[in-house]
């Protein structure tokens, strides 16, 4: 329940998202290569230095801050809400317990990395980034709101509940990259790149929760009955909830690969200030995965029948005593029994996408993207959203503005429309700012910001 409620209330802590505001510019260097590793390839930025950029995803549609309840860009007041419980409001409908509710956030700090042309027709380059990604998908009512009200919810006690759904993917890593792109075929009119990117992975943190299947009654403070439920759950390990402890960031490798290509062509090959008429792309992102196998552990727990007797007064101040107690309530106080391995494997947000790019005049292009995320069955491993995007934008060396419009899908398809702009080394934007900004109940964001030095050819 804890990390439930913890990964709802949530939207702003450090964990990759497209920022389709800049990310499918003529500009976008290292931005772009998120999308598709090949448009680096013959960029008219001939070196770049990204100094620091952070990108925030988040949406859901269980609990939500309402409008009012917090000022403008109020990120001190949602930080206290979460610490302090207070500002958040849920979707729980009592008249309809069972309906289910999903969550998907993604964030990526990209740090000191750099790149650079090869010549007129190749590119390379270096990246350092930590990213993160939260699932929760087919979140029961009662399940969200016994963990918001960390079962103190009088009004669902001593009822029959049930969860038969709830599946929880959560991932954090650095990401140590090389990216490589070449102009393969330019005929004047017609253009051809490729790239690919190979990325090794250092794991710092993980949890799953998957084949839920729970039955239970919350008698009040004093007992939690399960019957004939069972779940498998792992996690990476820390001392505390607070605390980082003496185990450091290090608890899994892994590694990972995006390629992509990229066609583009002109009618006039003569003209050198038309970069092309139309430009179309593919790409596959985030192939691979990472083995938590340092502190980290998978459990299965099982029952008839089983009784959690003065649950309120039990203090639990680490994982390993959670991890003990609840193989101890379902194996009938075999604390040990749970464990079924020491280490377990976590997929990366593989997605698909395509890209379609057309100039209107000399400096506006309307852009269309597709990305498809895919699902990774029933092994654990966190998912990219769909996205679909359509990004009209006024482009020049120097600034650059662009109007994001899109559709986000995670089990629910959720309208959005942001802004981004760039400014010499600067850009800021987001594909969905409107909450931040007060203009109604907050129950997502996608935002953006960073800095990074370049040099034209």
């Amino acid at each position: 329940m804890f990390s439930i409620w913890l990964c709802l209330c949530l939207p702003f802590c450090l964990s990759a998202q497209y920022n389709f505001g800049i990310g499918n510019s003529n500009y976008s260097g290292i931005q772009g290569a998120r999308i598709n590793p090949a448009v680096t390839a013959g960029s008219p930025l001939k070196w770049e230095v990204n100094v620091l950029s952070v990108g925030e995803l988040y949406d859901n549609t269980f609990v939500y801050i309402p409008k009012g309840s917090i000022p403008i860009l109020g990120f001190k007041s949602i930080y206290n809400g979460i610490i302090d419980n207070k500002h958040f409001s849920t979707h729980y409908d009592p008249s309809d317990p069972g309906k289910l509710y999903q969550f998907t956030m993604s964030t990526e700090v990209l740090g000191p990395s750099i790149r650079f042309n090869i010549g007129p027709s190749q590119s390379i380059g270096l990246t350092v980034a930590a990213r993160s990604y939260e699932n929760i998908h087919d979140l029961p009512g009662t399940t969200g709101q016994n963990a918001f009200a960390y079962l103190m919810q009088p009004d669902l006690w001593n009822k029959p509940l049930s969860d038969h759904s709830s599946r929880l993917n959560a991932m954090g890593w650095l990401q140590y990259g090389l990216n490589y792109s070449a102009v393969v075929l330019d005929d004047g009119g017609n253009q051809l790149k490729v790239g690919i990117g190979l990325n090794y992975l250092l794991g710092v943190a993980a949890a799953y929760v998957k084949n839920t299947n729970l039955n239970y009654t919350l008698s009040d403070t004093a007992n939690l009955q399960f019957t004939h439920s069972s779940v498998d759950y792992g996690r990476t390990d820390y001392d505390s909830y607070r605390n980082l402890g003496n185990y450091g960031l290090e608890h899994g490798h892994g590694f990972s690969a995006d390629a992509g290509i990229v066609f583009s062509h002109k009618e006039d090959p003569n003209d050198p200030t038309v970069p092309y008429d139309y430009r179309l792309g593919f790409s596959a992102m985030d192939i691979g995965s990472i083995n938590f196998n340092r502190y980290a552990a998978a459990y299965h727990l099982q029952t008839d029948t089983a009784n959690f007797t003065a649950w309120r007064q039990v203090h639990l101040t680490s994982n390993l005593a959670v991890d003990r107690t609840l193989s101890a309530v379902f194996y009938h106080g075999d604390s040990a029994r749970s464990k079924t391995a020491d280490h377990f494997n976590m997929a990366m947000p593989t997605a698909l996408s395509f890209q379609g790019d057309f100039r209107l005049t000399t400096h506006l292009f309307v852009n269309a993207t597709i990305v498809k995320g895919l699902h990774h069955g029933d092994n654990q491993g966190v998912e990219q959203p769909d996205l679909y995007s359509i990004t009209p934008r006024l482009e020049r060396a120097r600034w650059e503005l662009s109007v994001p419009m899109s559709l986000l899908y995670y089990g629910e398809l959720r309208p959005r429309i942001g802004v981004a702009a760039r400014v010499g080394w600067f850009f800021i934007g987001g594909d969905a700012p409107g909450s931040l900004l007060g203009l109604g109940d907050m129950q997502g964001a996608d935002v953006y910001a960073g800095i990074r030095i370049f040099g034209f050819k």
